[in-house]
């Protein structure tokens, strides 16, 4: 659901924010101007949620990161936020950020639950591999995403060779795989070194979807 907009200063810092985004956080606009988002964010989501902005150029295309806010009641509401550095004029290198809340309770797992089915999903995975041998296996595409979904649900965010490791698939492969996945709209590349790709919003919702149906959380 769409929540509204946020605009910060090139380091992260509010500069003016919606009012329904203050609901959503509990808190007054008067107190969330200058305050750095990552002062809002969850320990568990900050370091990957940095370092995916500080990589965010003004010539790159938007990203989505789903992450953890935190309210003054020590409480958490989950989030997709869409970002992008503005390019041109004045305000270039500033932050524009669209909020959606995630409606976990619309699904009939909570995120921990789903969590734990990744998991299973990933398991039965490996195993079947296993069992096949590389010639035979042919899930590559959900092993790659159920594990991008899992690197999220912990709050990581996960490099190349870390997922070549992972998926045991050559970093060729991989990037081929990668590159398919962001063409159907289910994964976001980065060029940086810390974070090799990201889960679209779509790509959470087909994933969680499948979690359900497949794995009867």
């Amino acid at each position: 659901m769409l929540i509204g907009h946020s605009l910060s200063d090139a380091t992260g810092r509010i500069l003016a924010v919606d009012h329904n985004i203050c609901e959503l956080l509990h808190r007054d606009e008067a107190e969330l101007r200058g305050m750095l988002y990552a002062d809002i964010t969850h320990p568990d989501d900050l370091s990957w949620n940095v370092a995916l902005i500080d990589g965010l150029a003004a010539e790159h295309k938007p990203i989505t990161i789903r992450k953890r806010y935190l309210r003054p009641s020590a409480g958490v509401v989950w989030s997709d936020v869409h970002v992008s550095r503005m390019s041109s004029g004045p305000e270039r290198g500033r932050l524009m950020g669209t909020i959606h809340r995630v409606e976990t309770h619309s699904l009939r797992s909570s995120p921990e639950k789903l969590w734990r089915a990744a998991c299973r999903v990933d398991a039965n995975l490996q195993r079947r591999r296993a069992l096949l041998g590389d010639d035979l296996f042919t899930d590559h595409a959900w092993l790659i995403l159920v594990s991008l979904y899992r690197t999220e649900a912990e709050g990581k965010c996960i490099d190349l060779p870390t997922l070549v490791e992972r998926v045991a698939l050559r970093s060729t492969n991989l990037q081929r795989w990668l590159k398919v996945l962001t063409e159907r709209g289910f994964v976001d590349q980065f060029d940086n070194q810390v974070c090799v790709a990201q889960l679209t919003a779509t790509g959470v919702n087909h994933v969680e979807q499948l979690l359900e149906e497949t794995s009867g959380v």
